[in-house]
């Protein structure tokens, strides 16, 4: 090594991982550095020589004063910042149970410079490989399932409706948690945690930030939105931060007028609040709240009518985690609660809903070895929807003035449970866990008994792992149609991964079946995917096969979520001005019933169509690519900020998301999805 260079690399201590963005400083010479996405870092020319001081630092770890006297490579241990009281305890106690068997973990850095993801947690997690490639919103569909059935958890408490604009396909649907509130975000695409409520076929497990800056404050501006995420007070890791955004339409679509013009106007406004307590004697409380309004208009298109679909949407969620600190056990008590009301209409139909759901719960920790850790308790969850529906009597039928339906009803359901869940290392390189929950529905007096087994057999020290994990459980899923019905939901999955300091391939394949009043449900695919990091540049391939069909009755058809064949990728570049990152995602069309006749009838002057009762055909193959240049700058350790212009869909193809059809019901053309958008936005921190 030159005389006049200082390398290194920061790892965490706890988890091995290498550590992006961490803040060195060297006093004496008065540079600063940041660790790149290996954890490395490099301070050249030291022309004042030696000894000197490293001050090295991160939110959420202790702070390091470190004597340099020669020109070693430093291996740098950073420990999570905590009392001195039971700390072995506090650690393992600060990460989820769940973890030890997690598919995927994404951090700050990979959400923010994400091409596809807009600085959107969800939007992250669905361009992951993980993720059924089916949509380009935020509504997150694993391995060939129903969107509904994918589970977010804030702090082990669900969040019913995690999304916003739900039904904007001109511009997609975005997230309601803000980015600035996360500490992590963990990914189960199969065989979901069996401690958390109402499993289902994946889950997004989300922590909320339990570190915060005094005084911290920053500001979001872009073509959409502008936001805040202010720190009013925070002493040590304690502190509070409310946070509010304002998405507006007018300077987007005058950057976007051909590719928003189906949409005349657009707006969303929320605010939230978050916040971590921590008493000496190791009381924790976590608080998250988030209100929201959020309405838009878009243009409707059908047969039989064109002309304006109006949405409105009020909610509000406030959770609560309190847990307390005893010498090798945790306690923990959960509230959750959440109400929204919409409104929406266009022709001939209208949708008024207004739902509440509240959830609680208790759980113990224990941690009797190092090597073992036992996780019991009881939750309760009751969700209620009362509607007013106005829909055509004629599905093909949406004139204003056309016969239709009135339809008024209110549905609930209430569900308990008790779990037992373990997490145990036989041996070093064998780690086995296993879990049983009873659920109990009371207003159908229905009881459930369900149970999960995770294995990781470590081939190679911690490098090479396989991943075997069997479950069956249970879920709920709401349509107007049919109110609350219970999934059942049996599916297996295997994991090959090796994980090397720079490199990482992974081979997936599962099955699930999934059983409904309705229909019956079946899944199954593999996925290959590889990583590489190198000094300035990280880059992921992905290529896999999800097949999904459903059975009702006689009939078996292909699933809109099947995708035989798809191929995403995702590169970052780091340069010297700015940072490029790219995205994209080909894959094969998703199946639609085909029109087999349509006939004019003159009582109603309108075309009855007839179609074939299977979806037995594809739509064009799909491909998409996003961009986005990006500069992160830090004029000091109190003061940065992150410029970026992204372009959706870069080259414009023609994205398909449904069938359309001429005034007769014949086929005439394929809408797009999305176009090309252009987005511009600044955000700043001080």
């Amino acid at each position: 090594m030159a005389q006049s260079s200082l390398k290194g690399r920061v790892m965490d201590a706890y988890h091995q991982i290498k550590l992006e963005n961490v803040s060195l400083y060297l006093v004496q010479h008065k540079l600063l550095e940041r660790s790149d996405s290996t954890g490395s870092f490099h301070f050249q020319k030291l022309t004042k020589g030696l000894p000197d001081t490293l001050i090295v630092s991160i939110l959420g770890y202790k702070k390091q004063y470190i004597p340099i006297r020669e020109y070693h490579t430093q291996d740098i241990q950073l420990s999570l910042d905590k009392p001195s009281a039971l700390a072995e305890v506090k650690v393992k106690a600060s990460v989820p149970m769940s973890e030890d068997f997690v598919n995927q973990k994404i951090n700050f850095l990979d959400i923010v410079v994400n091409a596809s993801s807009k600085a959107d947690p969800l939007l992250a997690v669905q361009s992951s490989s993980s993720a059924s490639p089916f949509g380009e919103s935020a509504s997150i569909s694993f391995r060939g399932s129903n969107p509904q059935l994918t589970q977010i958890y804030i702090n082990d408490i669900p969040i019913p409706e995690p999304i916003k604009f739900t039904q904007m396909s001109s511009l997609g649907t975005f997230s309601l948690i803000p980015i600035n509130t996360i500490k992590d975000l963990l990914v189960f695409p199969s065989n979901p945690p069996i401690e958390l409520l109402n499993a289902s076929t994946g889950v997004v497990q989300i922590q909320s930030n339990e570190s915060f800056q005094k005084q911290n404050l920053e500001i979001d501006a872009s073509l959409g939105q502008a936001g805040i995420h202010w720190t009013p007070w925070a002493k040590e890791k304690n502190g509070i931060s409310i946070f509010g955004h304002h998405q507006f339409s007018p300077i987007l679509k005058f950057f976007n007028p051909n590719s928003l013009s189906d949409l005349p106007h657009f707006s969303e406004s929320d605010w939230g609040v978050n916040g971590y307590f921590q008493t000496k004697n190791l009381w924790r409380l976590k608080l998250f709240c988030l209100f929201m309004n959020e309405k838009y208009t878009s243009q409707f298109r059908h047969p039989s009518f064109e002309g304006p679909f109006d949405y409105q949407k009020y909610r509000h969620i406030q959770t609560i985690n309190l847990s307390k600190l005893v010498e090798h056990a945790q306690w923990t008590i959960k509230f959750g609660y959440h109400e929204s009301t919409q409104h929406d209409s266009t022709g001939n139909y209208a949708y008024h809903p207004k739902s509440y759901q509240l959830f609680s719960g208790i759980d113990l920790q224990l941690f009797p070895k190092e090597n073992w850790t036992i996780k019991t308790g009881y939750q309760w969850f009751q969700t209620q929807t009362s509607y007013h529906i106005r829909k055509p009597s004629y599905y093909y039928d949406y004139r204003p003035k056309s016969q239709y339906i009135l339809f008024s009803n209110m549905t609930s359901i209430s569900q308990q449970e008790l779990f037992f869940s373990n997490n145990y290392t036989l041996f070093k390189p064998f780690r086995i866990g296993f879990g049983l929950k009873l659920i109990h529905f009371p207003e159908l007096n229905d009881f459930h008994f369900t149970h999960q087994i995770h294995s990781r057999w470590y081939l190679k020290d911690s490098e090479t792992y396989v991943n075997l994990a069997w479950s069956k459980q249970i879920a709920s899923l709401f349509s107007p149609e049919n109110g609350y019905l219970q999934v059942n939901n049996q599916q297996v999955s295997f994991d090959l991964v090796q994980e090397q300091e720079l490199q990482k391939w992974s081979f997936q394949v599962f099955y699930k079946l999934e059983n409904s009043m309705v229909n019956t449900g079946e899944a199954y695919g593999a996925e290959f995917n590889l990583s590489l990091i190198k000094s300035k540049s990280k880059h992921e391939w992905s290529i896999g096969s999800h097949w999904s069909q459903l059975k009702n009755g006689q009939f078996t058809q292909n699933s809109p979520y099947q995708i035989p064949f798809f191929l995403r990728s995702n590169s970052q570049w780091k340069w010297k001005y700015f940072d490029l990152s790219l995205s994209s995602i080909w894959r094969t069309g998703n199946y639609y019933r085909p029109l087999n006749s349509s006939t004019y009838s003159s009582e109603i002057q309108l075309y009855i169509p007839q179609f074939e009762p299977n979806a037995s055909k594809t739509l064009s193959p799909y491909m998409r690519i996003d961009a986005m240049l990006s500069k992160m700058i830090h004029k000091s350790n109190k003061v940065s900020w992150i410029t970026y212009i992204s372009i959706s869909n870069l080259l414009n193809r023609d994205n398909v998301k449904s069938i359309n059809y001429t005034r007769d019901y014949q086929q005439s053309f394929q809408e797009y999805f999305q176009k090309r958008v252009i987005y511009i936005g600044l955000q700043l921190r001080w």
